[in-house]
């Protein structure tokens, strides 16, 4: 098994660095990560994924601006955002005593992940269709992605613009039009935290849609989990949801790519 920091030209003609575990050549899996960045966790799943024959590359989604955006950064920004109660999060006032004890690198990461969300994950959808691009160039057989958390979002809708072989979506959101469905070419896995009410509330449109276009879908609630309940070291982890959300993962990927 080899890995290594690799760099990929994308669609401005910048280059994105990326986290590639060789571990053989069934299928190349793109790894998307939570809205941290690529952390010890990411890499420890494109090794896990590595030694079961794949090769796996996690896109690092900030590194066109990595001395502002890291997982440090980030963390230090969002974990006060996140510290607000779900039902203020859209309160000017709360938003605005958070913002206003920001440093100027801080509001930029603040735009960039809340406000202009939208457009930030438009970028990173087209970095992560170049990553499938370097995957293919490689000349491997099958193609699928995983994502976790605003990756797991990312990873739903990039399955609706290139043709992944497999998709993985941990707690993620539905695609930005349920009518993309109908694009998905290959089975989708999906695991959702019993308490998540943000992502959930649009879980029963989404298996609707995946019915009407008669797409194959796996999914499984874990009933008392949070949110993110499957990363290390994080404070809503959950070991045993994530050994079963982990252990069900390993099988769909043995059966759908090799």
């Amino acid at each position: 098994m080899e890995e290594k920091v690799i760099k990929y030209s994308s669609f401005d003609g910048k280059e994105v660095e990326g986290f590639l575990v060789t571990g053989g050549n069934k299928a190349g899996i793109i790894v998307i990560s939570e809205i941290w960045g690529i952390t010890e966790y990411v890499r420890n799943v494109a090794r896990r994924l590595a030694g079961l024959g794949f090769t796996a590359l996690a896109p690092n989604l900030y590194s066109r601006d990595s001395e502002i955006f890291n997982e440090r950064t980030i963390s230090s920004v969002m974990r006060r955002f996140f510290s607000l109660p779900p039902e203020k999060r859209g309160d000017r006032e709360a938003l605005a005593e958070i913002v206003e004890g920001l440093t100027e690198q801080e509001k930029r990461i603040y735009q960039d992940l809340v406000v202009n969300r939208a457009s930030t994950e438009d970028r990173m959808l087209k970095d992560l269709e170049h990553a499938f691009h370097y995957l293919k160039s490689l000349g491997l057989p099958k193609f699928g992605a995983i994502g976790f958390c605003m990756g797991g979002g990312l990873a739903f809708q990039l399955s609706t613009q290139v043709p992944l072989d497999a998709t993985v979506v941990y707690y993620g959101r539905n695609p930005r039009t349920l009518e993309d469905i109908a694009k998905i070419k290959g089975p989708v896995l999906a695991h959702y935290a019993g308490e998540d009410s943000a992502i959930n509330q649009g879980v029963p449109d989404m298996v609707r849609a995946m019915i009407q276009y008669k797409k194959e879908l796996d999914m499984k609630i874990y009933p008392g989990t949070y949110h993110a309940f499957a990363t290390e070291g994080g404070h809503v982890y959950n070991e045993a949801a994530a050994k079963d959300a982990w252990d069900r993962t390993v099988r769909f990927f043995t059966r759908v790519l090799g």
